[in-house]
């Protein structure tokens, strides 16, 4: 796991090497082999090593066919070298055997190094007991053994120094993006981006809201919806099939909403993020971005970055720790995992909501005037909802070495603002719209749950990435929209996520309540 994790729980050398690799049955593998194609793009990364053996190996048997027949001209010799065309084969049989591409495929470098040196030798020595001329298979062993050790050395380099060029070679990157929970808050503006960047786009999403907040890519080429929960395996591995990228934004969201059932909390932010990891790796999606939240930092008295200690105090941080934890610890050199940490999100959306901060204060001052303010002392970072859909797609497309097992805190150090002042900002713009708009300060002390500074700096160096909408131009468009009438009334349940809780929770202890769940409901 990459150092820039922080202090959550690294993963340390030990861990790796002693935790449990997966074995695939043969019959997983045809499934999965079958179910991606046979071009090169499709490739493993366990098969392009077999590949490359193997091709080692038969360049390295014409090599040594030409030499007998070049320099070692009589009869008796060329027919001695009948048993070194076996050769490859055999080479191939004894890298199985010694756990080169299952239980080694992890190991050091040095460690596969020398397996793979004992491989030839044992390959030299079995074509020698079958007949084969000692110069032959001399000259076929050194011609092996330089390839496939060099290549281990070279992949064994600083990743960002050879990984575009690995991942070019062995990753499908042409199969469509999946978007687990596509029709929500954020999804909307993901999907939007990702079809506007030319991606071919599968979204996996119940439709708790309806069909509405996506309705119009309903009839894009490029674009595909999945009907069903992300903890139907089923429904999942029919998303995950020849996907090149996972967005996992599906699960519940925001504190309230995670503390109306504990255990349907867990169920879905911490199980359907394991199964949507499993599935991904078993059917060979090689990134994966999963949106987590700045609230894992809870109370700090200090700017926080990715590298500070974790402080969850509330169910929701922590089914987002765990979550991240079960995706950064699962170490393979096929699966790229990126972690975006989101600020307070704000801004409209097709779907909208009206349970976060900013929003709230909007609707308020919109329809009733008045801005009550609890916690005017708290600080809190805010992201534009446009942009969180910027910062994923800058994931996609940057270079795998460079988000390869890497935690993104994702905002901009500008919208660093308490909550009084907040709620004085939306105060002044709704003012263009209304008049008069007051503020009432309910409760100076800051909130004991959350209450923190974050610095943005690692996405902008690393990824280029900037916010691009700030908060009086979020608001302003909000307010526009409550203007021409676009919204109904904001304390409508279908604004909010937890009264779309509360009817989960129901289908989640009574499967009988899924009609009452699935049912479509307009979204204003």
């Amino acid at each position: 796991m990459s150092e820039e994790y922080g202090r959550i729980s690294p993963c340390r050398d030990e861990e790796a090497q002693t935790r449990p690799v997966a074995v695939v049955t043969p019959t997983a593998w045809i499934r999965a082999r079958l179910s991606r194609g046979w071009s090169l793009s499709s490739l493993g990364p366990n098969e392009a090593r077999l590949l490359f053996d193997a091709g080692a190996s038969a360049a390295g048997l014409v090599a040594a066919l030409l030499f007998l027949e070049l320099f070692v001209p009589d009869s008796t010799s060329l027919r001695r070298s009948l048993p070194l065309l076996g050769a490859p084969i055999v080479f191939i049989a004894w890298n199985v055997l010694a756990g080169l591409y299952t239980r080694l495929r992890i190991a050091a470098w040095q460690r596969k190094a020398a397996v793979l040196l004992g491989t030839v030798a044992a390959t030299s020595l079995t074509c020698l007991l079958l007949g084969a001329p000692v110069s032959g298979v001399v000259l076929w062993g050194l011609i092996v053994a330089a390839p496939v050790v060099l290549a281990r050395a070279f992949v064994a380099l600083p990743f960002t120094r050879h990984g575009s060029l690995v991942t070019t070679l062995v990753a499908h990157r042409h199969g469509p993006v999946v978007v687990l929970g596509g029709a929500g808050y954020i999804g909307w503006h993901t999907i939007d981006l990702l079809l506007q960047h030319g991606y071919d786009v599968r979204v996996l999403d119940r439709l708790m809201y309806g069909r509405e907040p996506i309705a119009e890519f309903m009839r894009h080429p490029r674009f595909e919806l999945i009907e069903g929960d992300v903890t139907e395996i089923t429904k999942l591995t029919s998303a995950a099939r020849n996907a090149s990228a996972v967005i996992h934004l599906a699960g519940l969201v925001g504190d309230p909403a995670c503390a109306v059932d504990p255990d349907f909390t867990r169920h879905t932010n911490i199980v359907a993020t394991r199964m949507a990891k499993e599935v991904a790796q078993s059917l060979g999606v090689y990134r994966f971005v999963f949106a987590s939240s700045c609230s894992v930092y809870g109370v700090s008295d200090v700017e926080v970055d990715e590298l500070s200690a974790l402080n969850p105090m509330s169910l929701y941080a922590q089914t987002k720790i765990d979550g991240e934890r079960e995706l950064l610890h699962a170490v393979r050199d096929d699966f790229f995992v990126t972690v975006l940490r989101f600020a307070t999100v704000f801004g409209h959306s097709r779907r909208p909501r009206f349970d976060l901060v900013a929003n709230l204060f909007t609707a308020q001052a919109m329809t009733e005037g008045c801005i009550n303010v609890n916690g005017a002392q708290q600080w809190r970072p805010f992201v534009h909802v446009r942009d969180v859909a910027r910062a994923i797609v800058h994931v996609i497309e940057a270079p795998a070495a460079v988000v390869q097992s890497q935690v993104y805190n994702v905002g901009d150090r500008r919208m660093n603002m308490t909550i009084g002042q907040l709620g004085e900002l939306v105060a002044s713009v709704v003012r263009e719209f209304r008049d008069p708009v007051t503020v009432t300060v309910r409760d100076q002390a800051a909130d004991e749950r959350r209450n923190y500074l974050v610095c943005f700096e690692k996405i902008r160096r690393q990824l280029g990435f900037e916010a691009e909408t700030g908060l009086a131009d979020g608001i302003r468009e909000m307010a526009r929209r409550f203007a021409d009438g676009s919204y109904q009334h904001y304390r409508d349940e279908v604004y909010s996520n937890v009264a779309t809780t509360v009817r989960a929770v129901e289908h989640f202890h009574d499967p009988l309540e899924s009609q009452r769940l699935y049912a479509p409901r307009r979204v204003g």
